[in-house]
């Protein structure tokens, strides 16, 4: 009896994971197809990720809508150029998984109609370094919330957050001088999570 539960269960869990996997995956995607525009110096696709309401809050500044900052990006988008080692890729649990260079997705969570998400990353570079005289894994960049929608075509980003602006990790942990009160007292811990 015990089997056949078993059996029974485990296609239950693999459908419940399957509109999760699919959402990461699309939004994987569509992060490198932004990224790529960025590196290509395409004014035009690399805001094709966004919403028409897309807003951007950075911590301490005033929230600017797609329409406030798409001067801004046809203006500089010569400069917004991402490094050429960037990538985008799903790592979770970056305090013990470490971290990488680019934009790293360490976890999504989606509402219970599978139509809302919230993307938590990294974005910035790790390099070793040597911090008090033995070489370390040094990730300097930001704390990003992406709230996300599922539209008719695709997933697109309705919100862009940076919750830390020049933070430092070291092996993956915060340095006492990075710390950002309220969110690095709360760390991040969970892969994908069960729809809410």
């Amino acid at each position: 009896m015990a089997h056949l539960r078993t059996l029974l269960f485990v296609p239950l869990l693999l459908l419940a994971a399957g509109p999760a996997e699919e959402a990461r995956k699309e939004i994987l995607a569509a992060y490198r197809s932004s990224l790529d525009a960025l590196a290509r110096g395409d004014a035009d696709g690399a805001p094709q990720i966004d919403t028409e309401d897309w807003t951007s809050v950075t911590v301490g500044q005033k929230p600017r809508t797609r329409q406030e900052m798409e001067p801004y990006i046809r203006r500089d988008i010569a400069s917004m150029r991402p490094p050429p080692d960037w990538a985008v890729f799903w790592k979770p649990d970056y305090e013990k998984n470490g971290t990488g260079t680019g934009i790293q997705i360490y976890d999504l969570t989606l509402d219970k109609s599978g139509n809302n998400g919230v993307v938590l990353c990294l974005v910035g570079s790790t390099r070793t370094e040597n911090v008090d005289g033995a070489p370390h894994s040094v990730w300097t960049g930001s704390h990003v919330r992406d709230t996300w929608i599922r539209t008719s075509a695709r997933w697109k980003r309705r919100m862009h957050e940076k919750l830390t602006v020049n933070e430092r990790l070291v092996d993956g942990r915060p340095t006492t001088h990075s710390r950002v009160s309220g969110f690095m007292d709360n760390h991040y811990r969970v892969s994908i999570r069960e729809p809410m």
